[in-house]
């Protein structure tokens, strides 16, 4: 979940305008010892994937839930 969280974060549009020029984003996982650094399609990826992987989790924990 904190993971999610950071991807949400991160705004596609500032590396589009100017305010981030590197067009990197650097993302940290557990406690620090792992990390990722991505570029502006790469971040792009990851957000479509992170979004439609927990949006498939949230509709199965619906159809499974019993009425």
């Amino acid at each position: 979940m904190a993971f999610r969280q950071q991807v949400k974060k991160i705004n596609p549009e500032n590396h589009f305008n100017g305010e981030n020029k590197s067009g990197i984003e650097i993302l940290m996982l557990c406690n620090r010892e792992h990390i990722f650094i991505l570029d502006t399609l790469e971040i792009l990826d990851l957000q479509e994937l992170v979004n439609g992987t927990f949006g498939m989790l949230e509709l199965n924990s619906l159809l499974n839930t019993p009425v």
